[in-house]
């Protein structure tokens, strides 16, 4: 004990000393440096804190402003004035993949990220960071905060201090990760007080705002939704060729236009894939630390598939900081399948029902009004360990499920009807912000800053 206690504190001794340099010295001496060119007018840089590529929080955001710039040119050239925001742009994307690769790989990508940093108008991030909380923002940049979850769930940031799985107060204090925040951008005004909880903005709840989730605008397209679920189904029978046999519902092979055009209600029996077998989403959260994220293994697929029977797909999906396949045990493999390497965009349109826990996944799935149900088999440990901002059993929209026998005896009784109006009235709460139009809306927040930034 002796001996692994003095590992453990060389450890933590490495780590700080790693921290202090980093943080406190050399990423901010190197912005400064580096923020005595001036800032570049439309210059927009994308931080993906723990990806590595642009995600889709950002992929909206970006082609909208490409549209502006075209259409900018285009005017230009023909002579056309171009009012406010209507200009050039310019973008960088970096992924700094800090807290999931060795720390030295870190700092250089750090580094390099700070000259764009340091000349952008305006850095988009969805991500806390430590790397981006140590620079001293110059005024002339504003950081918009996407966070890349919906609503407002498990504990995190300022909220989770004292958790188990949060970091310490003193930490925060010394290392303010949530710091730096120009505008934070959240799913509904219900979840405002979260997060000025978890980002310590108390101060600051004007500068958060409930204009959507840029993402979400897709599901308000019905051609992106009837894409999905072709592509879902596509995948399903490159896997499984017995599925090319079961019948395609008459939405997905486009003789139904009922689902409207952008920005129109959100139907609950959005595009099926298949006319007799239903698609499962079991998409939990992970357990453990960020690198060594685990998923939980308490559901029993084979005695689901006994008790479900054949009417039934479980579809997979672990969570992105799970790098194991899920463990399909034999005998299941024609009812269960891993499917973590599809978007989760299109699982969430073509399955029929979801199982989850405690995953943000709820707030995105409620916008199609379909039915949930909640394996929340260690409900009470969870909660000690990390916490919640609602009492679950009274905010989930659905069953909770401690067995997975009692997950197979909810979906069965869900296949009946199942309480949708509860689904309606979580779906308001959380997502009044989620209505197709939430990228306009940050585009009109950055036409915003700019004009008031001119008027200063």
């Amino acid at each position: 004990m002796g001996t692994k206690n003095t590992i453990q504190s060389a450890y933590n001794a490495v780590r700080s000393a790693y921290k202090d340099t980093s943080l406190k010295k050399l990423y901010p001496s190197r912005y400064l440096a580096a923020a005595k060119r001036p800032v570049k007018a439309g210059y927009v840089v994308f931080l993906e804190v723990r990806e590595k590529e642009l995600t889709d929080n950002f992929r909206l955001i970006r082609a909208a402003l490409e549209r502006r710039s075209r259409e900018s040119g285009e005017n230009r050239e023909n002579g056309e004035k171009t009012e406010g925001m209507q200009g050039l742009y310019s973008f960088d994307t970096v992924c700094i993949r800090e807290g999931m690769e060795n720390p030295a790989s870190v700092t250089l990508r750090c580094l390099a990220a700070i000259p764009k940093i340091a000349r952008a108008e305006y850095v988009f991030v969805n991500e806390s960071s430590y790397f981006l909380s140590s620079l001293p923002i110059r005024p002339e940049t504003t950081v918009i905060q996407t966070w890349h979850a919906c609503g407002a769930f498990k504990k995190f940031g300022y909220s989770a201090v004292g958790k188990g799985f949060g970091t310490t107060e003193s930490d925060l204090e010394k290392y303010p990760v949530h710091k730096n925040f120009s505008y934070v951008t959240v799913s509904s005004e219900e979840v405002v007080w979260a997060y000025a909880e978890a980002f310590h903005m108390e101060d600051r709840v004007q500068d958060i705002l409930p204009i959507g989730v840029s993402r979400t605008d897709l599901y308000f397209h019905s051609k992106v939704r009837r894409n999905a679920a072709l592509r879902v189904r596509h995948v399903l029978e490159d896997r499984n060729p017995s599925l090319r046999d079961e019948p395609a519902p008459a939405c997905l092979i486009g003789a139904n236009g009922s689902f409207g055009k952008k920005g129109g209600a959100m139907p609950r029996d959005c595009e099926r894939v298949f006319e007799k077998k239903k698609l499962l989403l079991y998409a939990p959260t992970y357990r453990g630390s960020v690198r060594e994220a685990a998923s939980p293994d308490q559901l029993d697929i084979l005695r689901l598939k006994e008790e479900l029977g054949d009417g039934y797909l479980l579809l997979i999906r672990q969570h992105p900081f799970v790098r194991k396949k899920a463990v399909i045990p034999k005998g299941a493999e024609g009812f269960a399948m891993d499917v973590s390497d599809l978007r989760i965009e299109d699982l969430i349109i073509a399955s029929d029902m979801l199982v989850t826990d405690y995953s943000s996944i709820v707030f995105e799935y409620s916008l199609f009004e379909k039915p949930m149900v909640f394996f929340a088999f260690d409900l009470e440990d969870y909660e000690k360990q990390r916490g919640f901002y609602y009492p679950v059993r009274e905010m989930m929209p659905g069953p909770i499920c401690h067995s997975t026998h009692d997950v197979a005896r909810e979906i069965r009784r869900m296949e009946t009807g199942f309480d949708w109006l509860r689904v309606r009235e979580f779906k308001y709460r959380f997502m009044g912000g989620c209505d197709g139009h939430a990228t306009e809306r940050i585009l009109r927040l950055m036409d915003a800053v700019r004009e008031k930034k001119k008027r200063a």
